[in-house]
């Protein structure tokens, strides 16, 4: 889907085949916002002034003006993930809320890309039959298992 972008706000381009023109809507806001243009320039422009006019309306009406993301959200993960984290976020010494934001933040920064390592371990006994005694090692590698892209 292509985006536009304005003040914080994200608006779609759309093209009309009937019409013969391009419309979008600015998303993520209750409020419903919608523009239109005839050309790339055009639409880009309409979204503009369509998120301007938006601000300038609630201004003059005193009416607070739908935030594009509030900062927060609710997600819904298992009672064992959920546990699972907030182990993790204790272990660390921050909140639960810092361990989300900084997980969000880390896959962002990867690009979405999430590289999977496993350590394998193996436990080899040799047995030596003439003093009946055995030997334990333990071989550590990190394997590769390769990567999950989560950005579509």
């Amino acid at each position: 889907m292509n985006k536009l972008t304005h003040k914080g706000y994200t608006g779609t381009i759309e093209a009309s085949i009937e019409d013969s023109c391009l419309h979008g809507q600015i998303l993520f806001i209750e409020d419903i916002i919608t523009y239109e243009g005839t050309t790339v320039e055009d639409i880009k422009t309409s979204f503009k002034d369509a998120v301007d006019r938006y601000l300038a309306y609630c201004k003059e009406t005193g009416k607070l003006a739908n935030k594009p993301y509030s900062g927060t959200f609710n997600v819904r993960v298992g009672q064992e993930l959920h546990r699972k984290a907030v182990e993790v976020a204790c272990h660390r010494g921050i909140t639960l809320n810092d361990f989300v934001a900084q997980s969000i933040q880390t896959a962002i920064d990867q690009n979405g890309i999430v590289k999977v390592e496993h350590t394998h371990h193996h436990n080899i006994t040799i047995a030596d039959n003439q003093t009946s005694s055995s030997v334990i090692a333990t071989v550590e590698q990190p394997l590769a298992w390769g990567t999950y892209n989560a950005v579509n």
